[in-house]
């Protein structure tokens, strides 16, 4: 007698549970202060049975199991539920071992978590949102002609009219480059903020300065790169970029919303850094809001503002006044031809505030191919031979003609150009944490 193997055999390899997430946040065990109207979502890694899955999760109270409906997404992968809940009551959620699969898999050991919603319609904490595609939020913004939506990322609902954020103590702001990708970003700093423990006291926001090519006609956006240079939207509601964030951070200095919040650190990478360099002395915000502590850090930027004619000749590490670059001290090289939003502040003025306010440099001192760097426009090129020289040239130029002035320069070694080595480096966050501690 001869005995075969089927190969035909259904897999019951066991299927894990991936995240569980509520309101966009990771649901730890005995979570508090949950929102009361909650989205749940599980991501599975395998495709479930929807109908056998149906029978598996529970969620309930004392008072009994609630009803709910479960939408499916990611090819059956991800099962999501929307709830409306009761206030100051604690749920538990659970996941048994039956088989869920489309195949018959099943969970080795059950899943159960418990979460305590808020205690009334005060919002006062809650987890902070860490993935990209449940952290986008917009507001209204009023421009010059009408109003206009503009969308960031966010791990907190800054906008919520019921928020009373008692655990925030500080905001991280990260501008995105060129390739306008404010979800990497958002993800970077959410790494190197959970890294460093920062994550339930630190507001994360990273704004999207949308390029017109992938607008619609509610939203604010900027032909080409102008919006790193502080200038008006393109749509007819015109807003400058500098002024959308101004927004932002008023929202944030707003004291009924955040009667704890003492510092915001602005950032931005390549292109980024160039908005933030620019920013740092053209904004008003932070001379109105005196009691929060505002910091720059400019990463891995190729240019650089400078408050007069003079350059560092790379030679000798001095100054000198270039002869052969016409326009070379134009905007955003220098104060000349300004944009709107610059109108009624001075050019003393605007130099004093570039020479005070907390500056810092981000370079990356690696030695790879730079192929985004600016090597034929004279006006860069006067900056210096790399990005990372150009860095060092601009804090050679503050220590020689500005010595009391409050820049300062921090190196990540052997990055060449990459936002996410720069953001998730052990350099990064140790700096962070000073700024922060």
């Amino acid at each position: 007698m001869t005995i075969g193997c089927s190969t035909d055999e259904p897999n019951t390899e066991p299927i894990s549970l991936l995240s569980i997430r509520i309101n966009g946040a990771t649901l730890s065990n005995n979570a508090q202060g949950i929102q009361v109207d909650a989205t749940i979502s599980l991501s599975f890694s395998s495709v479930l049975n929807p109908d056998a899955f149906a029978t598996q999760l529970s969620i309930g109270s004392a008072a009994g199991a609630e009803n709910f409906t479960i939408a499916y997404e990611s090819s059956n992968s991800r099962a999501t539920v929307d709830l409306s809940l009761d206030y100051a009551t604690t749920y538990t959620i659970e996941v048994g071992t039956g088989a869920i699969g489309a195949n018959g898999e099943q969970l080795e050991s059950p899943v159960t978590l418990t979460f305590t919603t808020a205690e009334d319609d005060v919002i006062r904490s809650m987890s902070p949102c860490t993935n990209p595609a449940d952290c986008l939020q917009s507001v209204e913004l009023q421009g010059t002609q009408g109003s206009g939506k503009f969308e960031f990322y966010s791990n907190y609902p800054i906008y919520e009219a019921n928020a009373e954020w008692e655990d925030l103590t500080q905001a991280v702001i990260v501008i995105h480059g060129a390739s306008h990708n404010p979800d990497d970003y958002f993800s970077y700093l959410t790494n190197t903020l959970n890294a460093a423990s920062l994550s339930e006291s630190t507001v994360l926001i990273a704004p999207y300065f949308r390029n017109t090519a992938a607008a619609n006609s509610a939203d604010f956006h900027w032909s080409s790169t102008v919006w790193r240079d502080g200038k008006l939207s393109s749509n007819s509601n015109k807003i400058s970029s500098f002024e959308a964030l101004d927004e932002i951070i008023k929202q944030l200095a707003n004291t009924e919303r955040f009667p704890v919040l003492e510092q915001i650190i602005i950032t931005g990478q390549s292109s980024g850094g160039r908005f933030t360099h620019l920013y740092a002395p053209a904004n008003t915000v932070e001379g109105i809001y005196a009691d929060i502590q505002f910091d720059y850090i400019v990463s891995e930027s190729q240019y650089f503002y400078y408050p007069d004619g003079q350059r560092i000749d790379e030679s000798t590490n001095q100054l000198y006044t270039p002869t052969s670059c016409n326009g070379y001290d134009f905007w955003p090289y220098g104060y000349n031809i300004i944009p709107d939003y610059l109108s009624t502040i001075s050019e003393v003025t605007f130099n004093q505030r570039f020479v005070n306010r907390s500056i810092i440099y981000l370079l990356g001192n690696g030695s790879g191919t730079d192929n985004a760097l600016n090597t034929t426009n004279c006006s860069a090129t006067l900056l210096g031979s790399s990005r990372y020289q150009r860095g060092e040239n601009m804090f050679r130029y503050m220590e020689l003609l500005y010595p009391g002035h409050n820049h300062s320069k921090t190196v990540v070694n052997g990055v060449t150009h990459d936002g996410s080595a720069i953001y998730q480096s052990a350099t990064f966050q140790g700096l962070l944490t000073d700024l922060l501690d």
